[in-house]
């Protein structure tokens, strides 16, 4: 595979397909190579830009360093505004004094779930029974091949990123590995996001949780902050949820800095890792299994698009599958 520097250069822009305006972050869909034509899964690409938060470290030693070098010297600004003591204009920063500004990140070649993935989507709210889990999402999520998730295989078997990996518990029953979620650059400890992906095949998703699961569970939330230490983030500083849906059907728990806002955090979607556990631990060992899940899903998703058999087609709420 090219390097990601080589395919960016070829890559082609067709549209914007997302923005989020409180992240700083656009998705771009476009082609890598001389086609014009875009074919998913074979030319189609998906680059994801995303502004960086300030290196504060690296200003504090500046300032500490006892340079007599302008730390806003490089500033390039436009039009400048000023009211009595107040002033602002909006410009550029030339200086690398205040670390990278920008990650970029690659999906190629994307198939067209990757597309539908990041592209704007309006969404629909879905009430899961336990009974509807069995009927319609449990048979969607078995389905999926395992193809999908060789990338997570690779990372468990360190074919890829071993170096990325901050702490690992090999045991198969129970351990895990913590490694940076690709969407942190792994500098700024405020905005620390890891995930811990567990050794255990066949657990794909908070539904598949017991009381036999329980060790594994406390284990990662026991370790959690040995890796986020690494960081300067101390355990009370902490946020471990599970996502339902996840964005793949592997059981891993998303780990992050306290202060973090706006990833992956809603209600409708996030499961506090404290809860899950008090959940099977004090309520029911098949906890999981008998309660009811809402979730929101995007109405271009596959699975979605699965569930619309099962759905009122004049309402956002399910119909019993026994009576269509």
């Amino acid at each position: 595979m090219p390097s990601i520097k080589t395919l960016l250069d070829q890559f082609r822009l067709k549209e914007v397909i997302n923005e989020d305006i409180s992240s700083k972050t656009v998705w771009l869909l476009g082609t890598v190579g001389n086609t014009t034509d875009l074919v998913p899964g074979v030319n189609a690409a998906v680059v994801t830009l995303e502004r960086l938060a300030f290196d504060t470290q690296t200003i504090s030693n500046h300032a500490l360093s006892g340079s007599d070098a302008s730390l806003l010297g490089s500033l390039a600004l436009g039009s400048e505004e000023q009211n009595d003591v107040y002033s602002w204009a909006a410009g550029y920063i030339n200086s690398r004094m205040f670390g990278p500004d920008i990650r970029v990140s690659l999906i190629y070649p994307a198939t067209q779930k990757h597309i539908a993935k990041h592209q704007r989507q309006h969404r629909r709210w879905i009430t899961e029974t336990p009974r509807l889990y069995s009927l319609v999402t449990k048979p969607f999520i078995d389905a999926q091949p395992a193809s999908r998730i060789q990338w997570v295989y690779n990372i468990l078997s360190k074919k890829v990123e071993a170096d990325r990996i901050v702490y690992e518990d090999p045991d198969p029953e129970n351990g895990f590995i913590i490694l940076p979620d690709l969407k942190w650059d792994a500098s700024n400890a405020a905005s620390m996001y890891l995930v811990a992906i567990v050794h255990r095949q066949g657990l794909k998703s908070l539904r598949d949780l017991t009381d036999s699961h329980l060790p594994l569970l406390k284990n990662i939330r026991n370790k959690a902050n040995v890796a986020a230490e690494k960081y300067g983030v101390p355990h009370n500083k902490l946020r471990l949820y599970i996502h339902y849906q996840p964005s793949y059907y592997h059981l891993h728990v998303h780990i992050t800095n306290v202060d973090l806002e706006g990833r992956g955090i809603a209600a409708d979607r996030a499961h506090l890792l404290d809860t899950v556990i008090s959940n099977i631990e004090d309520i029911a060992p098949d906890y999981y299994q008998k309660v009811t899940l809402a979730y929101a899903l995007g109405s271009d998703t596959e699975l979605w698009q699965h569930w619309t058999a099962h759905l009122d087609p004049h309402s956002t709420t399910e119909s019993s599958p026994e009576t269509n």
